[in-house]
């Protein structure tokens, strides 16, 4: 019998030893939610060929990637969200137009249309490996969502031209995430408390960005790290105070 569910965003949140990695400490912490028979669940910009080690060491099979994209249950997928070529066209023309370059993933990899000074220092900073330029690549392979290399200042022309068509959302100081509105965590979580059988369940939410703002909108408690977002913040039912939110959320509500 699962008890609650407790969802986590990986970058900024559970990953605390650095860039995908979890600190003993919270690793224990995963341990025991499990052995208090409560679920917890990724719920993750990423794709699965970055997170396949991860997955290993945290011994999940329930996770929802890609923002919603990719979620499976119990090791099995249950959605993989394919982008419509008619729309990452339109993505694609608009960022012309503007000089913006546009990255394209699935759960095998990624590539992006160019690489200009913005989208260099953002994979630079990301350690983006074998970065491959081929903006046909949608034309070939299947594409769960975008991404767009642009600074703060330039989003509002994304959220006019696209308004009521696609969810924009930041989560780096020079990328955001272009997903179709339907598709978000709150979506992945939904399906996932249906398959439980327990619509009423309790669902505890960790993150720190605003592509968290859907599943805080969900989540019956919401735990927002101390770096977040003004606006996740605002959202949260908790703040974290210290530089290690998941384990003092976790503890603030008797979790562990």
């Amino acid at each position: 019998m699962i008890n609650a569910i407790t969802v986590f965003d990986l970058d900024g949140t559970l990953c605390d030893a650095g860039p995908l990695q979890i600190s003993s400490t919270t690793l224990q912490a995963i341990k025991q939610l499990k052995a208090n028979h409560i679920l917890p669940v990724i719920a993750t910009g990423r794709s699965y060929y970055e997170i396949t080690d991860l997955l290993t060491l945290l011994d999940l099979h329930t996770y929802i990637l890609a923002n919603g994209c990719y979620i499976v249950y119990k090791d099995q997928t249950i959605q993989n969200y394919q982008f419509p070529i008619e729309k990452i066209q339109a993505v694609i023309q608009f960022a012309s137009e503007h000089h913006d370059d546009v990255g394209f993933f699935n759960q095998q990899g990624f590539a992006v249309s160019g690489l200009n000074p913005l989208t260099s220092r953002h994979i630079a900073r990301n350690h983006l490996l074998d970065t491959f330029v081929d903006p046909t690549f949608f034309q070939h392979a299947p594409v769960n969502f975008l991404n767009l290399y642009i600074e703060q200042a330039k989003e509002a022309l994304y959220q006019t031209a696209f308004h009521n068509q696609l969810s924009i959302l930041r989560y780096a100081p020079d990328a955001v995430d272009v997903m179709p509105l339907e598709i978000s965590k709150a979506q992945g979580i939904t399906k996932i408390k249906r398959l439980i059988g327990h619509p009423e369940i309790d669902v505890y939410a960790f993150g720190d960005q605003n592509n968290d703002l859907s599943m805080f909108n969900l989540a019956d408690y919401s735990i927002s790290m101390k770096q977040a977002s003004h606006r996740l913040k605002q959202r949260a039912s908790y703040v974290a105070k210290s530089d290690h939110g998941v384990l003092e959320g976790l503890r603030h509500y008797h979790l562990i």
